[in-house]
């Protein structure tokens, strides 16, 4: 006859056990400090250091970045976990801001970049690994070359960016590409940001993946850009914007521009939102489709003043 409480006692150990693997935290990092005045590779808070890079390597996976004050610290060559909290505007990266390659899973905070340009030919800020980055209060601008973006997402695999109370503006390419790699996909979730006197605002690109592409957009403008306020292709991968209390205004090509080719579906929904002195205001063209959910302000524009088909809300 089996010893019934033997049994138990040991069924309750692996339990017990796996509980304890369950809790156990991830690899913890460290606080590192900037000062615009840091030197050295310490980053203690009584011994700032003055550099990103040094910082990110003191910080460790899973660590954080603090800006004591605002500086130029230079670029940040990023491959882990890791949160940079620099305020509004403390961490100064004119040439290159954040390089993103990192692994599934893993969970990058930018806050307080500035990287401002001043003509350079560059594209600030570059996401090609997996996981989530999130942008907070970050600002492009001033860069040049119809081919450099100011923040490029183009993951090579599952990946989420959140993008609030930032800005992007006079870039010579797009403010905000979204164009995922083979076999990335991306998520993506902007509030109230801008996106100005650029190529185009906002382009979603799904020619280079077959897992698609999901942008969601509030309370946002995107004004005065050369081509797209706001853009979306696709030949491969489904692509679906959906944008809300936006305003989409003086933009020199379209307001909303949106093409499909292939067997690949398009869309852009929009809602509550202001759709105004656009050359074009919506244009739509193979099998790209707009669809309202009502409450926009689709006029003054020099053509493509609708109607576009409305979709019921619940």
């Amino acid at each position: 006859m089996k010893n019934v409480g033997a049994t138990l006692a040991v069924a309750g150990g692996i339990c017990a056990l796996a509980l304890a693997a369950a809790a156990t935290p991830a690899a913890a990092g460290v606080p590192a400090y900037l000062a615009h005045n840091g030197t050295g590779s310490a980053c203690t808070l009584p011994t700032p250091c003055g550099d990103m890079t040094s910082a990110l390597a003191a910080a460790g996976t899973n660590g954080e970045v603090i800006c004591l004050d605002k500086g130029a610290y230079g670029p940040g060559n990023i491959t882990r976990s890791v949160t940079i909290s620099c305020g509004d505007g403390l961490w100064e990266s004119p040439s290159s801001g954040a390089s993103i390659d990192t692994p599934a899973g893993s969970d990058v905070v930018i806050e307080g970049l500035v990287a401002d340009g001043t003509g350079i030919s560059a594209t600030p800020v570059l996401m090609f690994g997996q996981g989530t980055l999130h942008l907070r209060r970050v600002r492009v601008g001033n860069t040049s070359g119809s081919s450099n973006p100011g923040v490029s997402f183009t993951p090579n695999g599952p990946a989420t960016l959140h993008i609030v109370d930032s800005v992007f503006y006079n870039i010579g390419g797009t403010g905000v590409l979204i164009k995922p790699s083979a076999g990335g996909s991306a998520n993506v979730h902007i509030r109230n940001s801008r996106f100005a006197h650029s190529l185009h605002g906002l382009f979603a690109d799904g020619t280079a993946s077959t897992a698609g592409i999901n942008v969601n957009i509030a309370d946002s403008a995107f004004v005065d850009n050369q081509g797209n306020g706001i853009g979306a292709f696709t030949g491969n991968a489904p692509v679906t914007v959906s944008v809300t209390s936006s305003q989409i205004t003086g933009n020199f090509t379209n307001g909303i521009g949106v093409l499909g080719t292939g067997g690949a579906a398009v869309a852009v929904q929009i809602g509550n939102s202001q759709i105004t002195s656009n050359v074009t205001g919506i244009a739509t063209g193979g099998s790209g489709q707009i669809v309202s959910f009502g409450g926009n302000q689709l006029r003054s524009n020099g053509s493509g003043n609708g109607p576009v088909s409305t979709v019921a809300t619940q």
